[in-house]
């Protein structure tokens, strides 16, 4: 069985997993990113979430909670002649909007300038432990099973996959058997430069398409992502609840999806002005899942953490967007009131699990309650928590732990906000 070593391995390829690659990579560690599709970016690029939010305070202000990594991935964006300038949502706060297909590229970019090595179409199937530590990774490709020895391991699988596999203790959602809705972005185009793409007007034109009868419809409220007047957008509205990660499940789920989009599409002509040659240019292609299973760490971030912008003396990170809850099928998300502006410290004992010494966690597997989790998960909060992951990742493999003060230290060496 082929066979590969490395001081960290990190797995999975969301934002926060290339964050951690190339963090711990910048220290001098030598670091392998493995991914089980053909490219990095996991919900920015694989399911169409096309807008970074987290980089920026809750508000209008533009008060940046994020830098290190995230500033890297941006550069190379602006290298590509994409405009980073944040944008002000629907919602009332500031994200950061891009083309999938360019940041596909700006997050190779990123990995290539620091040495990362990166494996695609490589899936993971098991992990082994001696005494408290993770030892090895299982993984299969199309030519068969291989082995990844590492002193150190980040789980940025988003499902908190090598978390299950190495046996650290897990949380599926809130821990009471209910996760967050997952949607089926949408890309669609001939969009007037003039519609109205408001969740207001989406509303409008849901609730009228339902009264006329067209019964694959979920979410009444929703966004529709695009720039400007460009004429074409991604809609987020297609959703389900899921129960679990079994292929069968996520196979209906995404079915049940599809077909949703169809009605979406048609609702859009019949009911927004300003869309009545909308076209249905392409689904997900896979289901972007909002919340499944999480890792349990040292320290659970909780609402009041958030709510009241605490200050930890072991913070490794900021995160500034504030909570964003969908429980309901049907209901856009809810907001928790948060400052204007504001930000909450996020600590190093949230992203160590509490089992294996030697496994970190990044993006939304991060260890944080229901209210606090609805902050935390978001893209630019995970290129944050991961940056802090992949740092104190190569701290671990050198030394056999990280210290909170060593890994701010060389965070803010790279460019990091915490």
């Amino acid at each position: 069985m082929r066979n590969y070593h490395y001081d960290v391995a990190v797995v999975g390829c969301v934002v926060a997993g290339l964050a951690a690659a190339a963090g711990a990579a910048r220290t001098g560690a030598r670091t392998l990113l493995i991914e089980r599709d053909a490219y990095l970016g996991g919900e920015a690029t694989r399911s169409g979430i096309t807008a970074f939010c987290g980089v920026y305070a809750s508000g209008g202000k533009g008060i940046k909670v994020v830098g290190g990594i995230c500033d890297v991935v941006l550069g190379h964006l602006t290298e590509l002649g994409q405009d980073i300038g944040y944008e002000i949502s629907a919602s009332g706060n500031a994200t950061i909007k891009f083309s999938p297909e360019y940041m596909k590229l700006a997050l190779e970019m990123t990995g290539r300038e620091y040495g990362v090595d990166l494996l695609y179409h490589s899936e993971l199937i098991g992990a082994r432990t001696e005494g408290s530590r993770i030892v090895s990774l299982e993984c299969a490709d199309d030519e068969g099973r291989f082995g990844i020895t590492a002193d150190s391991f980040v789980d940025a699988s988003g499902d908190a996959n090598l978390s299950r596999l190495a046996g650290a203790p897990t949380v599926w959602g809130n821990g009471k058997g209910q996760v967050q809705v997952s949607t089926m972005s949408i890309r669609i185009d001939h969009i007037a430069p003039d519609a109205d793409v408001s969740p207001a007007a989406v509303e409008k034109a849901v609730l009228a398409a339902k009264a006329a009868g067209l019964t694959h419809l979920t979410k009444e409220k929703g966004f529709i992502i695009r720039r400007g007047q460009n004429d074409f957008g991604f809609a987020l509205l297609p959703s389900v609840i899921l129960k679990d990660l079994q292929a069968s499940t996520l196979t209906e789920a995404e079915i049940d999806t599809r077909r949703q989009a169809l009605d979406y599409v048609e609702a859009f002509r019949r009911f927004m002005p300003g869309m009545e040659d909308v076209r249905l240019v392409s689904t997900g292609p896979v289901l972007g899942m909002r919340e499944s299973r999480k890792m349990v760490g040292h320290y659970t971030i909780t609402a009041e953490d958030v709510i009241n912008a605490a200050r930890k003396p072991d913070c490794i990170a900021r995160g500034g967007w504030k909570p964003e809850i969908h429980r309901d099928l049907s209901k856009i998300g809810e907001y928790i009131p948060v400052e204007e502006g504001s930000w909450y410290d996020i600590p190093l004992g949230s992203l160590q699990s509490a089992g294996p010494s030697n496994l970190y966690g990044a993006g939304r597997i991060v260890s944080a309650d229901e209210v606090a989790f609805a902050s935390v998960r978001v893209m630019g909060t995970g290129l944050a928590t991961g940056h802090a992951a992949g740092v104190a990742a190569a701290m671990t493999a050198k030394k056999g732990s990280a210290e909170a003060g060593e890994v701010r230290a060389e965070l803010i060496r790279q460019g990091a906000m915490v």
